[in-house]
C-alpha cells in the first residue's frame, strides 16, 4: 500500500512509520522541517516538505496514496494563556481541515486521531458510540469536530483513532520522567480519577491495523486494558524509577502551576472500553496494562536506551 502519514517524524508518527515500511508499505512522510526530510530520505522513505497550515503550497504535488494517516497535532504542557489557547485551536482546526482536504483530492480513505474525550460516572464505561465531551484545552478541538462531521456526511471515507494518553520513551513522557526524577512531579487533588493509556508501541500497531484493514466510518478506541487512576500511573512510575511515592499537591497549588485548561482534562474521570479495536482489527496489546508498560519504559530510560525515533 502507499500511505502518506501526516506527523510522521514525531513520538507516535515515527513508530508507525517503521512498521508500515518493515511490513512492504511504500510511505510518504510530509514534514515543514528540510533536515528531516534528509533524514527519513537517508532511510529510503519519501518526504514532501510541507506545513499543514499552508496546503496550498505543496498539496498539489502529492503523489497518488492508499491512504492518509493523520497524527499531527498541536501539543502543549505547562499554563496555557487565552491568546495561547486561541492559537492551538487555529491550528488543531486548520491541522484537520487540511488532512480533510488531502484525503478528498486523493480519493482514498483519511485517518484522523482524536483522542478519548469521554467522561464517565462511576461504574460506567465510555465506547465508541459515546459522544465526545470536550471540556479544558480539548475544547481547542470544537470546531475540527464539526469539520468531520460534514465530511463525514458528505460521504468522504474516514476512519477516526481514539488514543489514551500515549507514553512510552520518548515525546512529552520524557519531561514527565525528568521531572518526576528531579522531584518536581505529584500528584494533583485526590488523583482518583481514570484516564486511558496506552503504550506509544501498541499505539501504533493499532494504527497500522487500521491501516492495512481500512474499516471506513468506523471509530476505535484505542487503549490498554486497565483503567488505572492518576495516582496509580504517578505511584507505579514513582515505584519503577525506585523513588518513593510521589507527594500530593493541592488543587489550588496544581491551578497556579497548569493553569485551568490544563488542569481541568487531567481530572476527567474517563473509563473506556478496547474491545471493537481488538475485535474488528485483530489488535493484541504488548502492553495490556500501565503496570509492565511503565516497568519497560523505565528500564528503557534507566539504561539510557531512548526508544524515541521522532527527529530531533
Amino acid at each position: 500500500m502507499r500511505v502518506l502519514v501526516l506527523g510522521g517524524t514525531g513520538f507516535l508518527g515515527s513508530r508507525i512509520v517503521t512498521r508500515l515500511t518493515s511490513r512492504g508499505h511504500d510511505v510518504t512522510i510530509l514534514t515543514r522541517r528540510s533536515e528531516a526530510a534528509e533524514y527519513f530520505g537517508s532511510r529510503g522513505i519519501e518526504t514532501v516538505v510541507g506545513d499543514l497550515m499552508k496546503p496550498e503550497a505543496f498539496i498539489g504535488n502529492l503523489s497518488p496514496q492508499d491512504c492518509v494517516v493523520f497524527v499531527a497535532m498541536p501539543l502543549e504542557f505547562g499554563r496555557i494563556s487565552k491568546n495561547k489557547f486561541a492559537q492551538i485551536k487555529e491550528r488543531t482546526t486548520k491541522f484537520v481541515s487540511t488532512a480533510l482536504a488531502i484525503g478528498k483530492r486523493l480519493g482514498c480513505p483519511t485517518i484522523l486521531t482524536l483522542g478519548t474525550a469521554y467522561s464517565t460516572k462511576a461504574g460506567e464505561v465510555a465506547d465508541e458510540s459515546w459522544p465526545l465531551f470536550r471540556t479544558g484545552l480539548t475544547k481547542a478541538g470544537e470546531e475540527a469536530d464539526v469539520l468531520i462531521a460534514k465530511a463525514k456526511k458528505d460521504g468522504q471515507p474516514l476512519i477516526i483513532m481514539l488514543p489514551g494518553q500515549i507514553y512510552g520513551p520518548g515525546g512529552q513522557f520524557l519531561k514527565m520522567y525528568e521531572m518526576m526524577k528531579n522531584g518536581r512531579s505529584g500528584v494533583f487533588g485526590r488523583g482518583d480519577n481514570h484516564i486511558p493509556r496506552v503504550h506509544v508501541d501498541d499505539c501504533a500497531q493499532a494504527f497500522v491495523l487500521a491501516i492495512e484493514k481500512q474499516p471506513v466510518g468506523e471509530s476505535f478506541i484505542i487503549a490498554d486494558d486497565t483503567p488505572c487512576t492518576t495516582r496509580e500511573f504517578t505511584e507505579r512510575m514513582a515505584e519503577c524509577m525506585g523513588l518513593p511515592k510521589p507527594r500530593t499537591v493541592p488543587i489550588f497549588m496544581a491551578r497556579i502551576i497548569l493553569g485551568g485548561l490544563l488542569l481541568s482534562i487531567m481530572q476527567m474521570d474517563c473509563v473506556v472500553t478496547n474491545e471493537k479495536a481488538k475485535r474488528e482489527l485483530g489488535w493484541e496489546l504488548e502492553y495490556p496494562s500501565y503496570q509492565e508498560g511503565l516497568k519497560a519504559t523505565i528500564e528503557n530510560l534507566s539504561e539510557g536506551t531512548v526508544l524515541d525515533q521522532s527527529v530531533p
